[in-house]
């Protein structure tokens, strides 16, 4: 876990070099943003609050350090060396996985925390899987453009399009309203359940296209070197 942690910190590192502490204040201002949001309101809150710890911090804080994956390598006039690596393609992998994970765990242990005090008050299972599915999309896009595209800007901008085009599907709230439907501790009822599991579908698909064209781009080095 220790090994886990240190690799994950030194790509997050890597990523984001002096902006590390920027994108981490900007990431804790959010969270106490939500907190009193949580404080203030009740009905809805939770929905709000998916949307607080999670898709905000993933589309203004995780894509745009996702962004530099590739471009970071480039800039350094190192990109060739990376990409003749044995492990290449598990090296911009990482760099992927570290910020999606980051993103994710922060979403997971702030919704579990506030499933336990709110006496689990919404499914858990809805929130836990979308988060999870998200976050993996969220990475294969990036990558997907960062292997494509020869800017960090670049990346951005077509990521950000990609998400706007998939934005019934990604930007999906899986926290039913306690008055429209009726729902369990752990999954939403069945008429709740249909346009939550259509989205974790479409995600899920979405993310192995975009990864399988990413990998073999990466197995193609020529064509981002050139």
């Amino acid at each position: 876990m220790r090994d886990l942690l240190r690799s994950l910190h030194l790509s997050l590192d890597l990523l984001l070099g002096r902006r590390l502490l920027l994108f981490a204040a900007l990431d804790a201002v959010a969270l106490v943003l939500a907190a009193l949001s949580m404080l203030l309101q009740s009905e809805g809150a939770a929905g709000d609050l998916y949307l607080s710890v999670f898709l905000v911090p993933a589309v203004l804080l995780g894509l745009p350090a996702l962004a530099g994956m590739v471009d970071l390598e480039r800039r350094a006039g190192c990109l060739d060396l990376a990409l003749a690596a044995p492990s290449a393609e598990a090296y911009f992998v990482r760099r992927a996985a570290a910020v999606c994970l980051a993103v994710a765990v922060q979403g997971e242990l702030i919704m579990g925390a506030a499933w336990l005090t709110s006496d689990r008050s919404f499914p858990l299972l809805a929130p836990a899987l979308q988060i999870v599915a998200a976050s993996a999309f969220l990475g294969a896009v990036s990558l997907f453009w960062a292997v494509r595209l020869r800017t960090a800007g670049g990346v951005w901008l077509a990521s950000a399009v990609t998400l706007g085009v998939m934005a019934p599907w990604f930007f999906f709230n899986p926290i039913p309203t306690r008055l429209k439907v009726a729902y369990g501790a752990f999954l939403p009822g069945a008429e709740a359940s249909l346009p939550w599991l259509r989205s974790l579908a479409v995600l899920a698909a979405g993310s192995v296209l975009f990864f399988l064209y990413a990998r073999r781009r990466l197995r193609r080095p020529e064509l981002m070197i050139s």
